[in-house]
C-alpha cells in the first residue's frame, strides 16, 4: 500500500451541520469518543461559513462507531445530526 494514502476507514462524515459551526465545536462535540487523527470542515470559500459537513478522522475504528451510534440523529445547535462512515474513496 501506498504510505501516502489515507486510510479511511477511520473517517465518519458529519452532516446536518449549520453554518457557524467551527472546527473547534467539531473537536469539543467529537473528542469525547477517543482520540482524533484530524477535522475537515467545508467551509464556503465566499463566506467561511460552514457548508454543512464534515469528515472527523479517528485513531480507532470502534471511536467512532461509538460517535456514530451517540451522535448520529441527535439534536446539535437546533439541528439533527446525520453522522456515519465516510464513503470509503474508490480503489481503481
Amino acid at each position: 500500500a501506498n504510505f501516502q494514502e489515507r486510510d479511511d476507514s477511520t473517517t465518519v462524515r458529519v452532516s446536518n451541520l449549520s453554518d457557524n459551526v467551527t472546527d473547534q465545536d467539531l473537536r469539543d462535540l467529537f473528542r469525547r469518543f477517543g482520540a482524533i487523527q484530524r477535522t475537515y470542515l467545508a467551509k464556503d470559500r465566499e463566506t467561511g461559513l460552514s457548508r454543512g459537513f464534515a469528515f472527523i478522522t479517528f485513531y480507532q475504528r470502534e471511536d467512532g462507531q461509538a460517535a456514530i451510534d451517540k451522535l448520529n440523529g441527535h439534536g446539535y445547535d437546533h439541528l439533527i445530526l446525520s453522522v456515519q462512515w465516510a464513503a470509503p474513496s474508490e480503489k481503481k
